[in-house]
């Protein structure tokens, strides 16, 4: 279960280097999906998504909880603090799902914002 605590940290350090959609293509299952405050993201939505997303300076994550279920399904949970380029910040709590599928694969992730968390993940149409 260690290597997907590690696949969650990548996943924020690539938001600082403008990496997210190259690790989105590559860890994402086929049928992965998002789901933010009123909207559920397809795989297709999230690579498109992060092609324009603003970088982040910086993140830390806390408070974390995973289970290993039936040694093919791993659930992890933690809080998130993250600051944008221009200094506004997201802190949410963050759930995320992978599959064992040859190698630990993201099928789900789920972000719970938190009061006052002032950026948006999602830029409504």
């Amino acid at each position: 279960m260690e290597e997907t605590w590690g696949l969650e940290e990548e996943f924020w350090a690539a938001g600082v280097t403008g990496d997210v959609p190259r690790y989105l293509a590559r860890v994402l299952t086929a049928d992965a999906f998002v789901v933010l405050p009123g909207v559920v993201l397809t795989r297709e939505q999230l690579l498109r998504e992060w092609e324009a997303r603003p970088l982040w300076s910086s993140y830390a994550l806390g408070s974390r909880r995973g289970v290993l279920i039936n040694q093919e399904t791993a659930v992890l949970s933690y809080r998130v603090e993250a600051t944008d380029a221009d200094g506004v910040g997201y802190r949410a709590r963050v759930s995320s799902v992978y599959t064992w599928v040859g190698a630990w694969a993201l099928a789900m992730r789920q972000h719970t914002p938190e009061p006052g968390s002032d950026l948006k993940l999602y830029r409504e149409p």
